[in-house]
């Protein structure tokens, strides 16, 4: 898994690059508490380059969702694949973020 950190005015943009597997949720998780460490509340997840999410990435994700919203933050996706989607919607936490088809889309509902 390979992350890339990229800030956007007050938003700090993630890129995914891999499966989000029990195999690597501790590097993201990391990533993620250095992002919540910095107080920077707005985050965007592009997940263009994942093609799979087991249920300790969707738990990863339901932990960060959390942490975001204890300082009055905000995490969302963009570019989640249709099959990740329908996993995201079968186990309900897509209600917990909002999921966008681009970057702009995701950006304006900040």
């Amino acid at each position: 898994m390979d992350i890339d950190l990229e800030k956007i005015n007050d938003i700090t943009l993630v890129s995914l690059n891999g499966e989000l597997t029990v195999d690597n949720t501790h590097r993201v998780r990391e990533a993620f508490k250095k992002i919540l460490l910095e107080k920077r509340p707005k985050v965007l997840i592009d997940f263009d380059k994942v093609p799979f999410v087991d249920s300790s990435g969707i738990a990863l994700l339901i932990e960060i969702v959390k942490g975001f919203a204890k300082i009055n933050g905000r995490a969302c996706l963009c570019h989640v694949n249709k099959k990740i989607v329908a996993v995201f919607e079968i186990t309900k936490v897509h209600k917990l973020f909002g999921i966008y088809d681009s970057h702009e889309d995701a950006l304006r509902s900040f």
